[in-house]
């Protein structure tokens, strides 16, 4: 999803931006944007923040972060993305870039619950074994946090050098994560202070993060795969299911906008070298 997001910002966004400052005579190409799907899963009070806060309540039930989910999120800003079934008190239903899925809020705390105890974070710690300490040591320093003040969420796109950086993710919980096995924290505990573990939705969260700093810092080729048939068999083809992935995946408006548009980038010393 955050891929779709990425790529949307680069082949529709930021293209088509740059034409408007350069005032070329252009005509705005729409896209499918995914944008609020994922304010909707990661705002500030979305649907892992909502399940991180819930998930460290001890009464926290899978039921009561439902409710909070219906609270907060069935809006009628959000009557596009998020939805309430018709039937039923237990599940809430997305509409991602594809298509509507409805989860099952049953078991949703428990999973998220379910880290890495303490005694396994120090008897990894202690390995005397080369690549797992490798290994653990890279995982620590990721996470570790920093004096430095984390990224704005903005955007940004150098015309001069072609440059372009998408948006990063904000993640107040992100420094969280590790921080009961390595003890990290950016100053004295408070006496009788208690250490947030990190959760599941927490730990995903600060990978993508990860994942997005490390694509805005290079030259993203995409990669679209396509499902020829549902059953996956070979030498067929089901025209349908495929022109359905192709309109999910923006792949008939990146055509629409690579023909329509300038994709060979000179800079101006190169142009007048010409």
């Amino acid at each position: 999803m955050l891929c779709v997001r990425q790529f949307n910002q680069h082949v529709f966004k930021l293209e088509q931006e740059e034409y408007v400052r350069e005032k070329i005579n252009w005509t705005f190409i729409e896209f499918s944007d995914n944008q609020p799907c994922i304010d909707v899963i990661e705002g500030k009070l979305g649907v892992m923040a909502l399940l991180d806060e819930e998930s460290r309540l001890p009464a926290g039930t899978d039921q009561s972060f439902l409710q909070k989910l219906n609270n907060q999120l069935a809006k009628p800003q959000n009557a596009k993305v998020f939805k309430k079934p018709r039937f039923g008190n237990s599940a809430f239903t997305i509409a991602h870039y594809a298509l509507d899925v409805t989860y099952e809020v049953e078991g949703f705390l428990e999973k998220n619950r379910d880290t890495v105890p303490d005694e396994h974070m120090a008897l990894l710690q202690a390995t005397k074994n080369t690549f797992l300490k490798e290994v653990l040591d890279a995982a620590f320093a990721a996470t570790k946090p920093t004096d430095a003040p984390p990224p704005s969420p903005t955007v940004s796109d150098s015309a001069s050098t072609g440059n372009r950086r998408a948006s990063v993710i904000p993640d107040p919980g992100r420094q969280s994560l590790m921080s009961s096995a390595t003890g990290g924290g950016t100053g004295p505990k408070r006496p009788g202070g208690v250490v947030k573990k990190p959760t599941q939705a927490s730990i995903f969260k600060a990978s993508l993060v990860s994942l997005m700093e490390t694509l805005n810092v290079t030259n993203v080729h995409y990669i679209r795969c396509i499902k020829p048939n549902e059953q996956k068999r070979a030498w067929e083809f089901t025209p349908q299911q495929v022109l359905g992935q192709l309109r999910a995946c923006g792949v008939l408006e990146t055509i629409r906008i690579s023909c329509a548009g300038y994709p060979s980038r000179w800079t101006y010393e190169e142009f007048a070298e010409r």
